[in-house]
């Protein structure tokens, strides 16, 4: 589902990515890690078609990402969803009208089939109760989840998560990843999430990319990485406990 094949992108003498490579199939769930600076967010920019990379190729879909027309890729967009850091719910709308947006913008459902689909979009999160609230009324958890489900509303083929525990504590940092999980398995999406948090993306991930300075440091397995011989790698991971066994997040309730 994802190709990317020597993907190397520099902002004047910054090297960012240097010829990076992997792929992702169709429901699985690659988290690309590592600390701040080392090109997690600008990786995820280049896969839906914002930046162009220098040098290597982008297949997703069987489309060659980085050779797309500006007008072909706001076409192919509406295949991916995206979860920004912060979610970037639209403040002036209720959590129901977020998720409706895409819809009315993109599909021609009509007004009862729209309400059926964000209904039931709401309860796969857990915020039936909240579809009414505005962002500013609910918690940080509780919006993070409404920008997954609005991500997920068009049912894409390919799901992209930047930072999604950023700013949770640690039982909602776990219950959304569990459900980032829990949801792309169940519909199918290939689905990668660029993180910080070893934690989770050890409990959420199949396979797992660690960058330094733009290379991939090392790749695979939670025990493929805690095994390696990179000292990088080593003491990125020396604080972080073993993963406890991956679980359904339905109780994600905050």
């Amino acid at each position: 589902m994802i190709r990317v094949s020597g993907l190397s992108k520099a902002f004047g003498a910054q090297q960012v990515l240097n010829s990076i490579s992997f792929q992702v199939a169709s429901g699985e769930v690659l988290a690309v890690m590592g600390p701040s600076g080392t090109g997690k967010s600008v990786l995820l920019l280049h896969l839906i078609g914002l930046l162009s990379p220098d040098q290597g190729e982008i297949e997703i879909d069987r489309a060659r990402v980085d050779q797309l027309s500006e007008k072909n890729l706001l076409s192919f967009r509406r295949r991916m969803g995206y979860l920004f850091q912060d979610g970037a719910l639209f403040d002036f709308m209720t959590v129901q009208e977020n998720l409706a947006f895409p819809l009315r913008e993109h599909t021609a459902l009509g007004a009862v089939e729209v309400h059926a689909r964000t209904t039931d979009f709401l309860r796969m999160v857990d915020l039936s109760g909240a579809q009414d609230k505005y962002p500013s009324e609910i918690s940080g958890g509780m919006r993070k989840r409404a920008a997954l489900a609005r991500a997920l509303i068009l049912e894409p083929k390919v799901l992209l998560c930047d930072e999604p525990t950023s700013g949770l504590d640690p039982v909602r940092s776990r219950d959304i990843s569990l459900l980032i999980r829990d949801l792309a398995k169940r519909m199918g999406c290939a689905t990668v999430i660029t993180t910080h948090d070893a934690v989770n993306a050890f409990r959420c991930a199949d396979r797992l990319i660690m960058l330094d300075r733009g290379k991939i440091a090392a790749q695979g397995s939670e025990s493929d990485l805690r095994s390696s011989p990179e000292p990088f790698v080593r003491a990125f991971l020396e604080d972080c406990p073993v993963a406890g066994e991956k679980k359904g997040a339905t109780d994600a309730k905050r």
